[in-house]
């Protein structure tokens, strides 16, 4: 039994547009299973995995049976590359991982800790020293999709600031903030 075989008399870009957004779905799913994978959380991987699978079968069998469809063919690339792009977006909202966060800024650290701080990220300041002699460390700890939010606060001051990330696997004990709600 097909499952696909009531939908056959549908207008050919009305297909083109599922296979596109199926694909999407597909393609999102399968980024957020290698998150999940990273983080060993294997039952739930393994559904999101077979969800994943099934939406693909589904939709590549219909492309491979009209492959002379050019429409269809262009619908399951792009659906592949905006899947790709809202997999990482959404993976990024999703993830709850907790990263370190260096900024190391030889002048303008008291502006990048105070913003920081008022942000509501827990900042650590240390003395470090490096080829031109003494400079500052600023170590952040927090979740991993508000990178981008210290990145951008830390340029903004210092254009130079050397950046590293890195994720933390386990941790225990210490306090850890979190960015300040803004309502």
């Amino acid at each position: 039994m097909d499952i696909l075989s009531g939908l056959e008399d549908l207008n050919p870009y009305i297909w083109a547009l599922l296979i596109f957004c199926f694909r999407i779905v597909d393609v999102s799913l399968g980024t957020y299973r290698v998150q999940l994978i990273v983080s060993r959380k294997k039952l739930l991987a393994g559904f999101v995995g077979f969800c994943e699978v099934f939406i693909f079968i589904l939709i590549i069998s219909k492309v491979i049976q009209d492959v002379g469809n050019f429409i269809n063919v262009l619908a399951y690339s792009g659906g592949f590359g905006a899947g790709t792009i809202v997999g990482i977006a959404i993976s990024e909202k999703l993830s709850q991982e907790m990263i370190s966060v260096g900024v190391i800024s030889r002048t303008h650290w008291p502006e990048i800790e105070q913003e920081l701080r008022e942000e509501g990220f827990g900042v650590t300041r240390n003395i470090g020293y490096g080829l031109q002699g003494e400079l500052q460390v600023l170590q952040i700890i927090t979740h991993r999709n508000v990178y981008y939010k210290i990145r951008e606060i830390a340029l903004k001051y210092d254009p130079k600031a050397f950046i590293t990330s890195y994720l933390i696997v386990g941790s225990s004990g210490g306090y850890i903030y979190d960015v300040k709600s803004k309502t």
